[in-house]
């Protein structure tokens, strides 16, 4: 009976060592693009914004960014196709938002806090998450290039939360936000 145990012993290790081979993990990727009439390149002045640290009491007010937090950045057109006669360059911005909010940017949304974007001329209009902002306009009759490519957007990001002053969540805010090129 032991000799038979010890014979089986090998094979009982091959079926453990070709079950966990048989146990492998997934993977998936998510794979974005669009068709447009005209297409146009958006580079960002910088693809990573560091808000800084900013104390609980700082934020006063809810749904306003915190002052000190705010930072500015531009988004520019670049390799421009030629558009159509008065077609509009436009960028659609997306990203993760808070519940119940339309404008406040975090990618853990079970926080208060998170970052709010505006257009740096209009900084108390914040900008909502599939919100579309036009860039330029094309010559009615004799469009160019020209007429997108270097056209720039300035914007304004700042951390803001649902809440005021000691209610405010403690941690770091992360948002990843797409600026998508369209047309309209």
């Amino acid at each position: 009976m032991k000799k038979s145990l010890f014979a089986l012993a090998p094979l009982g290790l091959l079926l453990l060592v070709a079950n966990n081979a048989l146990a492998a993990n997934n993977a998936q990727i998510t794979i974005t693009g669009s068709v447009v009439a005209t297409s146009c390149d958006i580079n960002l002045s910088t693809t990573s914004l560091d808000l800084g640290n900013v104390a609980q009491l700082a934020f006063a007010a809810a749904l306003t960014p915190v002052d000190s937090s705010q930072r500015d950045f531009s988004l520019t057109l670049s390799n421009c196709g030629t558009p159509d006669a008065s077609q509009v360059a436009q960028v659609q911005v997306t990203g993760p938002v808070l519940p119940g909010q339309t404008n406040i940017f975090n990618s853990d949304t079970t926080r208060n806090t998170g970052v709010m974007i505006s257009n740096a001329s209009t900084p108390s209009v914040y900008i909502e998450n599939n919100e579309v902002l036009d860039i330029a306009t094309a010559d009615g009759t004799d469009p160019d290039a020209s007429d997108f490519d270097g056209q720039r957007l300035n914007l304004r990001a700042g951390l803001a939360s649902t809440t005021t002053n000691a209610n405010v969540d403690l941690g770091g805010v992360a948002a990843p936000i797409l600026f998508n090129f369209i047309t309209n």
